[in-house]
């Protein structure tokens, strides 16, 4: 099973930070080439939906289901569900803002996933795109 973790330090508070990536229905603000998104429920067990451009290199339609949400300790995970563009399986993956002072905090981006293919590659591109949204968030929340 492959393995990527990102950590970015932002400078804005933490709180700022969370309430910008825990909007379930808000990824397409900062995920590179992700399309409008539209979401079914409410809370744990929600399912996002959204059509990812060709520049992706995983052009179609991918759905994630809300697996578990914690505002306390500002943390999220969420699964990967039917099919998708993109060939993994088992996805899932997690992210959290802590606290690291006033106006300082760490986003921590993780997940897990099985592929067919080759697995250097995927994680490669998976720490690319991680680390650019994270770079997004920054820009936007700072």
């Amino acid at each position: 099973m492959a393995k990527v973790i990102v950590k970015k330090i932002i400078s804005t508070s933490a709180q700022t930070v969370w309430e910008y990536v825990s909007n379930w229905g808000g990824t397409n603000e900062w995920i590179p080439g992700v399309g409008p998104v539209t979401v079914e429920g409410d809370g744990v067990g929600a399912i996002r939906s959204a059509d990812l451009s060709p520049e992706t290199g995983f052009p179609g339609r991918i759905s994630e289901r809300l697996e578990s949400y914690d505002n306390q300790v500002m943390s999220f995970s969420y699964s990967v569900i039917g099919d998708s563009p993109i060939p993994i399986t088992d996805y899932l993956a997690s992210m959290s803002v802590e606290k690291l002072s006033n106006n300082t905090c760490e986003v921590i981006w993780e997940s897990t996933w099985k592929t067919e293919l080759d697995e250097s590659e995927l994680i490669a591109a998976f720490e690319m795109l991680y680390s650019i949204s994270l770079d997004n968030v920054a820009k936007a929340t700072c």
